[in-house]
């Protein structure tokens, strides 16, 4: 070559290829070299890896599933255990109330103080002081009925509970309630006229101590009057109790032994003459 020939420009393709050997540079040879591949590379990976996060989302919300379901389950199962305690603390509060009333009640009747146990179930009056039975009777108790009147119920039962003798009497008069005229008139299909406020005088007439009939119809008399007041009913004598209940005896001694009384307490004639003698006022009363 003709050393002052002039140099013609080399074209880009003459120029050799300056490779960068940086690991920028090694990076852009390989991407360029194997782009198509690393294309392909690079969804496969994206695939796999939205696999992945959609399996371990089931996965977490199966175990998720799983410990809701078990902490529903333990929550009823502790939920169940708490009201198991709580009706074991209830029926534990009762026993105690029920034993403390009973030490009450034996202090309130001393062992060397007579008193006075009806049970209600045996029909059966006691006598009691201490473990000594003083006297023991059959009775007649509360026949449990009801009767309606006024949109008000009534029920003939003998009540349970603590009480005590008040008063003593000897052939003592029975001052029917209300109910006693308003019973017998519905026992025989009759009509009732109410005349209970009326004078006493009101009745003159008829006979004293007896239901007053007119005609198809029970009249209420009035109170205080002659009418009113019922002679043997009672029997011979009666012990006084609260809220108007008796021991006394009765015109129906076949009912002693059964459910029959509006609540008083019936017995025969000597064992409530017994008690008229014996059983002093104060006397405690235990039905039960």
């Amino acid at each position: 070559m003709d050393q002052n020939q002039p140099l013609k420009p080399r074209r880009p393709d003459d120029i050799p290829e300056r490779r960068d050997y940086t690991p920028k540079g090694r990076v852009r040879r390989i991407y360029h070299d194997y782009r198509g591949t690393s294309i392909v590379m690079m969804l496969a990976v994206l695939v796999a890896a939205g696999l992945f996060v959609a399996t371990s989302a089931w996965a977490v919300n199966e175990r998720l599933t799983r410990r809701v379901t078990e902490m529903t389950y333990l929550k009823d199962t502790r939920s169940l255990e708490f009201v198991r305690q709580q009706e074991a603390e209830r029926v534990a509060r009762i026993a105690a109330r029920e034993r403390e009333l009973a030490e009450k009640e034996e202090e309130l009747a001393p062992r060397n103080t007579p008193y006075i146990v009806v049970s209600l179930a045996e029909r059966r009056m006691l006598y009691l002081r201490g473990d000594d039975t003083l006297y023991r009777a059959s009775v007649a108790v509360g026949s449990g009925k009801t009767l309606v009147m006024g949109g008000q119920t009534k029920r003939f039962v003998t009540p349970r509970g603590r009480m005590a003798i008040t008063h003593k009497e000897l052939d003592p008069v029975w001052v029917p309630p209300n109910w006693h005229y308003i019973e017998y008139a519905r026992e025989r299909g009759m009509g009732i006229r109410d005349m209970s406020n009326a004078s006493p005088n009101a009745l003159a007439g008829f006979p004293e101590g007896r239901v007053p009939v007119s005609g198809n119809t029970v009249i209420i008399p009035p109170w205080g009057s002659p009418q009113r007041q019922h002679k043997g009913v009672l029997g011979v004598a009666k012990l006084e109790m609260y809220d108007g209940y008796y021991f006394h005896g009765t015109d129906n001694p076949r009912s002693i032994g059964s459910a029959a009384s509006h609540g008083c307490i019936r017995m025969h004639k000597e064992d409530i003459l017994w008690m008229y003698r014996n059983v002093p006022v104060g006397t405690v009363v235990y039905i039960y």
